[in-house]
């Protein structure tokens, strides 16, 4: 009895040690590399370069952070490792819009199909070509790796900022099998089954199996509501759900890998499946309202005119069910509570199959890695952000690609060492987009606005309801990339201390692309009493004018003239550069490197596929290049006892790809993909790893990053400007999108052997970052403020690590960390421009539990 209570007693000790360690708010980051730094003292392996080398001899930024590392941590994906990454952040509100950044560039605010990304991601050296695929359970992962800065030489394919470089485990001749569940707060279940072991003397095998799943947490009170008055009034609702809950998760995967080695020839096939279903973007809350803007907080609304069109909205949403409406609305302020009433899914599916072979040829070693991926996605989802069914939208995308990349490496070590490869890539992406879907009260919101504001307007019949509830007009978006590359790096050992690397890389892009617009779902005829042109007032209050240009449309409601902008047929480019790097190494001691690298970067460009009013005459979307000067050391001290990297940089890219209001040369306005700028990103990171005896180790992160705009001569006004007839204004100067000033984290960690066969352990992981902005442009209204996580995790090993057991609390001070924010207009159906209020998107709440975990 007396053990159990002093085990006790240091199992709380510890958690609230580690805790008590991290009182500022002005350290952060995990137990990741520096640099990297794992556990000071251990050697860490990365292929930043295409070829395995001690992290501390890499003349590039990279974090890495291990397979066990992760494992130790209970991380589930990319969102939980941001935290312990500073420099590195996310945007978008679901796969399909998701986008990485690092060192505050790479942010796309646009699912624009047409366009690619500055940030490569690499599973097994294999390109994932929607930054969406990222988004799934990191199982058995061997190492994660952040490089910053260009990439291009060696990754190449948009790696024109940086790149994230995963690598799973492979299959092992020596049998094992890892067994993994968790269950938390939300009814939060993870499970996790690792088997490996050989199938014959030179055949071995590796398979992964793994699920997660969670209850939603944020209240959906208006969705059964909705549901049962439609069934009462015999109203045709084709998207009404009873979910009371969303923001839950439900994923599963399976890889499965196979090993031929057969003395210089080894060969391994891997297949993977991830499937994901989640009822909102899977982390966020999906738009909980946190400011209401009418009398007493105007907002933005400030003018007469601006606050009267506000009123007339809220008063016609509330008054909505005198009109035939299904759902009455009284807007309240509840950021945890969503206030969409059609249901809301994002389903998620990406798979690939990867032969990768290698060749000793005693000199050099031959790679080949053969690859296929198919990434779709399905989000149904409520997109007038009421709980009226006005309208809806969605994107069903489905991605095919294939690579083939050979690579030819210098085995062994001589005055120099070289690599020289070359890529071949295409993909197909079919984005199947419904543009807009007629909800079931489209027509009473029009009726009731128009009439409260007094305006001449002709009301659509009811009757005409059952005509249009459900009809979609379809965008069937197709692109087709072609890339191909050529690419060599060398780096000629000077002296035992000094090292000169050089590479190049020539890349050729192609890209076509085609967006037709179906509209053979509209009624093909007019309302009782309606005429065309009546009927087309209503479709352009509503957005329901979706044409080809150079096409003449005969659906009744539908301008008859031919269409001088739309949606675009036949579109293509193509665009060829030249990237590469150098760099200077110079080893002081053995423990003591300092290096200078500058490197250059490309972006391929690209098409405006997904713009409803795009002139003819418009260009496509140029490449986007950039440049990066960088210089720092890497050192292992006191008898590596504490591993340190350092960095300074000063990074600029030149065309950055987004999607604005502009004005073409011809004068003619503009809204759609173009680049808009120039961003210069100047800073310092560092990451330290520290161990501190008695075994406390501690990891300090830390990234401080200025990025502006050096050039935008013409982007979107905020919404405080632009709601107030300004419409553009000159941002340079302004902060770049995405790019906090300072990104910390540290992690303190205690392991101590409380009994022969036993250990105890425990860690606090705390993260900083500092406010920064989510919109192209800066703007009250879309400022994140400064923000801080804190995880905590203690847990016994048991029969000398063959059994763990583990309690973790994640966002241990349930800390309501902003996503994403938006302001809350009122939907479109009475061609009003009304901004209501607020709404923002949250991180998960504090959850806690319990992880087993075995190793066989």
């Amino acid at each position: 009895m007396g053990a159990y209570r002093m085990n006790r007693s240091i199992f709380v000790s510890a958690l609230l040690a580690t805790a008590s360690t991290l009182a500022a708010p002005t350290v952060a980051r995990a137990d990741a590399v520096p640099g990297g730094v794992a556990d000071a003292g251990d050697e860490v392996v990365v292929t930043a370069r295409r070829r395995a080398e001690n992290i501390q001899d890499v003349p590039i930024s990279v974090q890495a952070i291990s397979g066990e590392t992760l494992e130790r941590k209970g991380t589930i994906d990319l969102q939980s490792l941001i935290d312990q990454t500073p420099g590195l952040n996310s945007t978008g509100g679901n796969p399909r819009n998701f986008s990485v950044t690092i060192r505050g560039i790479g942010y796309a605010p646009t699912a624009a199909d047409g366009l690619d990304n500055a940030i490569g991601v690499y599973f097994d050296g294999v390109y994932q070509a929607r930054p969406g695929q990222v988004l799934q359970d990191l199982v058995d992962v061997q190492s994660f790796e952040v490089l910053r800065g260009p990439q291009g030489t060696l990754f190449g394919r948009n790696a024109a900022a940086g790149a994230l470089n995963v690598t799973f485990n492979k299959p092992s001749f020596t049998p094992g099998q890892t067994f993994e569940v968790s269950y938390g707060r939300y009814n939060f279940a993870q499970a996790k089954a690792i088997v490996t072991g050989p199938l014959s003397d030179k055949i071995a095998f590796r398979t992964a199996v793994y699920g997660t799943r969670s209850d939603g947490w944020i209240s959906t009170p208006f969705r059964r509501p909705f549901k049962d008055a439609a069934a009462q009034k015999g109203i045709y609702a084709p998207t009404a759900t009873d979910d009371d809950k969303t923001a839950g998760t439900k994923r599963w995967g399976i890889r499965q890998q196979v090993l031929l080695n057969a003395g210089d020839l080894k060969i391994n096939l891997s297949g993977d499946l991830n499937v994901e279903s989640d009822s909102s973007a899977g982390y966020s809350s999906g738009g909980g309202i946190v400011e209401i803007f009418g009398p007493g907080n105007w907002g933005i609304n400030t003018t007469a005119a601006q606050q009267a069109r506000v009123t007339t909205a809220r008063n016609a949403l509330a008054q909505l069910s005198n009109f035939g409406g299904v759902q009455n609305w009284v807007q309240t302020v509840d950021p945890r509570i969503s206030i969409t009433n059609n249901y809301n899914h994002m389903r998620t599916k990406n798979a690939g199959i990867s032969l990768t072979a290698d060749y000793d040829l005693d000199w050099a070693t031959l790679t080949s890695i053969s690859a296929w991926r198919l990434w779709t996605f399905n989000p149904p989802q409520d997109s007038d952000s009421t709980p009226i069914d006005i309208y809806q939208n969605m994107a069903i995308s489905h991605s095919d690609q294939f690579s083939q990349e050979v690579r030819l490496a210098s085995k062994k070590r001589g005055p120099i060492e070289w690599q020289v490869g070359a890529f071949l890539y295409y993909s197909k992406l079919k984005d199947h987009y419904v543009v807009h879907q007629f909800g079931a009260d489209v027509i009473p919101w029009y009726n009731a606005y128009n009439t409260l504001a007094g305006n001449a307007f002709t009301p659509i019949p009811l009757s005409f309801r059952s005509q249009l509830t459900g009809a979609q007009i379809i965008e069937d978006t197709r692109v087709e990339n072609r890339n191909a590359a050529v690419y060599g790096q060398a780096t000629w050992h000077i002296s035992g201390a000094l090292d000169l690397t050089g590479g190049l890389r020539y890349t050729y892009d192609r890209k076509n692309g085609s967006s037709p617009v179906d509209t053979s779902q509209l009624p093909t005829s007019l309302p009782a009493g309606i005429t065309n042109a009546q009927l087309n007032a209503f479709y352009n209050a509503i957005d329901a004018v979706q044409r080809n240009a150079g096409l003449t449309y005969t659906v009744p409601g539908y301008p008859t003239t031919v269409a001088a902008t739309g949606y675009p047929l036949n579109i293509k480019t193509s665009n060829d550069n030249v990237s590469g790097t150098v760099s200077l190494s110079y080893k002081i001691t053995p423990n003591l490197t300092t290096y200078v690298t500058y490197a250059t970067g490309f972006q391929a460009g690209g098409l405006d596929l997904n713009n409803r009013s795009l002139d003819p005459s418009a260009p496509p979307v140029a490449p986007t290049k950039t440049k990066n000067v960088e210089a720092g050391l890497k050192a292992s001290l006191f008898d590596r006892r504490v591993t340190l990297a350092f960095a300074a940089y000063q990074e600029k890219l030149e065309g950055f790809q987004t999607s604005v209001s502009f004005t073409l040369p011809n004068g003619t306005p503009q809204r759609g993909a173009t680049n808009v700028g120039d961003i210069r990103a100047r800073g310092f990171e560092w990451s330290v790893g520290a161990n501190l005896g008695s075994g406390v180790s501690l990891t300090f992160d830390g990234n401080y990053n200025d990025s502006i705009y050096t050039r935008a001569p013409s982007l979107p006004a905020p919404a405080e400007l632009s709601y107030n007839g300004i419409a553009n204004i000159n941002a340079k100067g302004q902060r770049a999108p995405y790019s906090p000033k300072w990104a910390l984290s540290v992690t303190p960690s205690w392991d101590v052997r409380i009994a022969a066969r036993t250990e105890f352990y425990s860690y606090a992981q705390y993260s900083y970052t500092s406010s920064y902005g989510t919109g192209v442009t800066q703007s009250i209204y879309t400022q994140v403020p400064n923000q801080f996580n804190l995880n905590l995790r203690a847990g016994v090993r048991l029969d000398d690590r063959k059994y763990d057991i583990s309690l973790y609390a994640n966002n241990a001070t349930n800390e309501k960390n902003i996503i994403s924010q938006a302001l809350l207009a009122a939907p479109s159906g009475a061609g009003v421009t009304a901004y209501l209020g607020r709404t923002v998107n949250y991180n998960q709440p504090a959850r806690y539990g319990l992880t087993f975990r075995a190793k066989l």
